[in-house]
């Protein structure tokens, strides 16, 4: 088993033990305060340690991968992922009590995708975006530029 460092509930902000098993990519998280568990899948990095910003998904079932690689490409359309995907175990309903309710929400594929504004700028605008898979959460974080006129 390994230890991770120490991250905080995201119901009471207390802090939260957190456990991974040897070679498995699931880590586990209980508060010491509120009792609330979750897991999560972090963003993966290839041999050499660099990002693999879309290693998450290989965690889900093997059918799963190549349509919800799929949807991601589609949501990110002309925007940059910041960052790599990350999976959860966490409800939408939790993520809603963290977040406030989502700015839209894409319902016409297999799974919901949800995205909240994290930061608008003047050249650009950050997303946060969670698929909800059923078992999973996948989640990631997006920027698109702005259009600004010329002259």
């Amino acid at each position: 088993m390994r230890t991770h460092p120490r991250e905080f509930c995201p119901r009471c902000t207390a802090r939260v033990r957190s456990l991974q098993l040897t070679d498995a990519p699931v880590r586990h998280h209980e508060c010491t305060d509120c009792g609330y568990r979750y897991q999560n899948v972090p963003e993966g990095y290839d041999e050499d340690g660099k990002l693999d910003g879309l290693a998450g998904i290989d965690a889900l079932p093997e059918e799963d991968g190549d349509a919800m690689e799929t949807l991601v490409f589609l949501i990110l359309g002309n925007a940059v992922m910041m960052g790599g995907i990350e999976l959860t175990s966490r409800t939408i309903a939790d993520l809603v009590g963290e977040h406030g309710a989502p700015e839209s929400v894409l319902r016409g594929h297999a799974w919901p995708a949800h995205k909240w504004l994290v930061r608008r700028a003047k050249r650009f605008v950050s997303h946060f975006v969670a698929i909800d898979q059923g078992q999973w959460r996948v989640c990631f974080t997006m920027r698109r530029l702005t259009p600004v006129a010329l002259g």
